[in-house]
């Protein structure tokens, strides 16, 4: 109603201009010439008239359509500033959900499997080598019982027998692959870093046990007999999802091999879980 009453106001007031306008030229002319000349003068006159008005209806046009720009503009501005909120609601929402699965009841199996592999592996070059070929789809290695033998983690199930290793084994590992997966989608939330931060995920925790893999990864790809791997797998896939954790995280990712494994072979967590002492910088 604002609006209608607004653009009938204009009318009036653009017709009254015009009409006074033309009323002002009959009273201000020469009524002599009516009298000698009343037919052309009456039809200039109506024709100057109408000519007023249709100039008149062009600007108040104009005035309707600038006014609907407006309003246009703050209807996108606004849609666009609740747009921004609802996805940043999302985003939040998103990691809050990843946290609730992090901290589930489910989740503590994961952990706890992955950290066996992990372990293993720093303590076992033979064992981590395995480990790390089976990321990749070719030039895959088999586990040994020599191997499994120098695993004091899975000693207890060893004892069964070495199919009963091999199973638990394999289901420990599978769950190392969830867990990297659950990372990798933390770190595709990186616009979200603040939110991130504030949800305790361990980072500082797992970072040097997942800098050690993505090393390890590193090595493995480029060696020169590998040249299956590197046709038919992806590159540094871990590697670079480490680094975007440590930019969330506010920390100085290393630049190269020798600096991931200065900083892995010096790290008192990893030190303190007997790191094999075949691992060099």
């Amino acid at each position: 109603m604002d609006k209608v009453k607004k653009y009938r106001n204009v009318v009036f007031a653009s017709m009254f201009i015009i009409i006074g306008m033309w009323v002002g030229g009959w009273l201000f002319s020469d009524f002599n010439i009516i009298t000698k000349q009343p037919v052309s003068d009456i039809f200039g006159s109506l024709s100057a008239l109408f000519g007023g008005l249709a100039f008149s209806g062009v600007v108040i046009s104009i005035y309707m359509q600038l006014d609907e720009l407006a309003e246009t503009r703050e209807e996108l501005a606004s849609t666009a500033k609740s747009n921004l909120i609802v996805a940043n609601e999302a985003k939040e929402k998103a990691i809050l959900e990843l946290y609730h699965t992090y901290c589930s009841e489910r989740f503590q199996t994961i952990k706890t499997s992955s950290f066996k592999i992990l372990i293993s592996a720093i303590q076992n070059k033979d064992y981590a080598d395995f480990m790390i070929s089976r990321f990749f789809v070719v030039s895959s290695f088999k586990l040994t019982e020599k191997i499994a033998s120098n695993l004091p983690i899975y000693s207890d199930d060893l004892k069964v027998g070495f199919n009963n290793f091999k199973e638990k084994e394999q289901f420990d590992r599978f769950r190392l692959d969830e867990l990297i997966n659950f990372f990798i989608l933390l770190s595709n939330k990186e616009s979200s870093k603040e939110v991130i931060k504030n949800c305790d995920f361990f980072y500082d925790w797992w970072r040097p046990l997942f800098w050690f893999v993505a090393g390890l990864q590193d090595e493995y790809y480029h060696k020169e007999e590998n040249s299956l791997v590197r046709e038919y797998s992806k590159e540094h896939y871990l590697r670079r999802v480490v680094e975007k954790l440590d930019n969330i995280y506010g920390h100085k990712s290393p630049k190269n091999n020798q600096e991931i494994w200065k900083y892995i072979l010096k790290h008192p967590k990893v030190i303190s879980y007997n790191i094999d002492n075949r691992y060099n910088i």
